[in-house]
């Protein structure tokens, strides 16, 4: 009788725990929003800049390479900042020419981001009108605040 109990007591778990969702690691949780975001990302760009699907199958490869490039830029200056921080505030600054090699790193990924911005203007105008290439960044501007506002829970 003990064992008959103790085996349905087991058995009950087993399908409690079989039963239940998979647990998603937080690497896929991170991939399932990313991608999320960037859906919500081509549809709010394709409905603002007013895309046919001609130019829609144009300019999306562009932009996604815009994307990329620029934030290899941004990540550059963010890990500048973070050794400047760390040689002024953490107290390990040497000398000040490593705070000086330090800033002008920080500086020029700036220049760099103008770079690529030049460069994809030309691109992007050679496949939208003049209109739609300041709707772009007018809709990369509203998109980003809309962003912002949904992640400190204002739906707007």
């Amino acid at each position: 009788m003990k064992k008959t109990i103790i085996s349905i007591v087991v058995l009950c778990f087993a399908i409690g725990a079989y039963a239940q969702e998979p647990v998603q690691s937080k690497q896929q949780k991170e991939t399932g929003r990313y991608e999320q975001v960037q859906s919500a990302k081509i549809a709010f760009f394709t409905t603002a800049l007013e895309l046919t699907p001609q130019e829609a199958e144009e300019f999306w490869p562009i932009y996604n390479n815009f994307w990329k490039e620029r934030e290899i830029a941004h990540r550059k200056i963010q890990g500048s900042l973070k050794v400047i921080d760390k040689l002024v505030d953490g107290g390990t600054l040497t000398s000040d020419g490593e705070l000086k090699r330090m800033l002008e790193a920080y500086v020029s990924g700036f220049a760099s981001e103008g770079v690529i911005q030049r460069k994809y203007f030309e691109e992007f105008s050679k496949v939208l009108s003049t209109e739609q290439v300041a709707k772009l960044y007018m809709a990369e501007e509203d998109f980003r605040i809309k962003m912002i506002h949904q992640l400190r829970g204002e739906h707007k």
